[in-house]
């Protein structure tokens, strides 16, 4: 694999996939939770995010955001991140092609296309008011081509 530092992108050179350069948010971990991870199973770790709550897997490196403060986590690390690439990549995933269980009330997600930027799917479970976002999709919806820049 070779890194295109400017695009943001990892590209192997024998098969020509691309998928973005791991970015690690400054999460800070606070403690473990009730809840466990959708995808991993293991305990969610209560965590902050620029000063922001949410709840944070340790593996998978996913994170479950009230939909409440959704927004002002994405505007924060928009903040932090001014230098930063802006592309927009394929999407790696599809509606339903995995079904995720709300760790709040065990309810299945429902997976769809985030109606902003940075061209992901994320999972949301409208009774508990929370958004699931797998490693990375946060960083590509604050970092999306926005027209308003």
């Amino acid at each position: 694999m070779r890194i295109i530092r400017e695009q943001g992108l990892l590209i192997c050179d024998h098969c020509g996939s691309q998928q973005d350069v791991p970015a690690t948010e400054p999460i800070e971990v606070l403690g473990e939770s009730r809840h466990t991870c959708p995808v991993c199973s293991i305990p969610l770790r209560q965590s902050r995010l620029h000063g922001h709550p949410l709840l944070s897997c340790t593996r998978c490196g996913g994170a479950l955001i009230d939909m409440n403060i959704f927004t002002e986590i994405i505007d924060a690390v928009r903040a932090h991140d001014i230098g930063s690439f802006r592309t927009t990549l394929r999407r790696r995933q599809n509606p339903d092609e995995r079904t995720l269980r709300c760790p709040s009330c065990g309810q299945p997600f429902v997976s769809h296309h985030y109606a902003g930027g940075g061209n992901v799917v994320i999972d949301t479970c409208s009774r508990c008011l929370v958004n699931w976002l797998d490693q990375g999709e946060l960083r590509r919806i604050a970092l999306a081509p926005d027209r308003q820049r």
